[in-house]
C-alpha cells in the first residue's frame, strides 16, 4: 500500500500510477482505530455540504475539503478542538475580515516560520493541545496580545 506522504492519520483517495485509485485511512490518533466516514447529513442531522471522519468511542472527529475525502486535518477531540478554536481566533484575524494585516499566504508562512513547520505541517486542523498552546502564546507576543 502507498504510504500517505503528509501524516499517517490521513486518508484520501490517491492514483496508484497505475490508473488506480488506492485509499489511505484515517486514524484516530486516540484509540488507533479507523475512523469512519459520512456525510455532514449522517453526522450531523443537516447537510453543511462537506463530510466527516469520525470515531464515535472518542468523540473525536475531522470534516473534510468540500463533499471530498480529503481531511482538513487531523481527527479531534472535544478538548483539542476548543484549543484549535482558540488558536484560530487569534490568527485568523491576521488575515480575514475588515483589520486584516496581510494576506493568507503571507500568514500561513508567519505560522511556519512560529512553529518552525514546512509548509505542509502548518494548518491548525493538524495541531494537538500541545502545539496549539504553543502556537497561541506565540500569535499572542506577534500581535501584541
Amino acid at each position: 500500500m502507498v504510504q500517505c506522504s503528509i501524516n499517517h492519520r490521513f486518508s484520501f483517495y490517491h492514483y496508484d500510477g497505475r490508473g488506480g485509485m488506492v485509499k489511505f485511512k484515517v486514524i484516530c490518533p486516540y484509540c488507533n482505530r479507523e475512523a469512519v466516514f459520512m456525510s455532514t447529513k449522517e453526522f450531523y442531522g443537516k447537510d453543511y455540504g462537506t463530510n466527516v471522519y469520525s470515531c464515535s468511542p472518542c468523540d473525536a472527529y475531522v470534516g473534510t475539503h468540500g463533499k471530498g475525502r480529503t481531511p482538513l486535518g487531523i481527527l479531534a477531540n472535544k478538548k483539542t478542538r476548543e484549543y484549535r478554536k482558540r488558536a484560530h481566533s487569534l490568527f485568523d484575524p491576521l488575515w480575514k475580515g475588515k483589520y486584516r494585516k496581510m494576506n493568507r499566504s503571507k500568514a500561513y508562512r508567519l505560522m511556519q516560520d512560529l512553529m518552525d513547520l514546512p509548509a505542509e505541517k502548518a494548518h491548525i486542523g493538524m495541531f494537538n493541545v500541545d502545539q496549539c498552546k504553543e502556537f497561541i502564546e506565540k500569535i499572542k507576543v506577534y500581535r501584541g496580545v
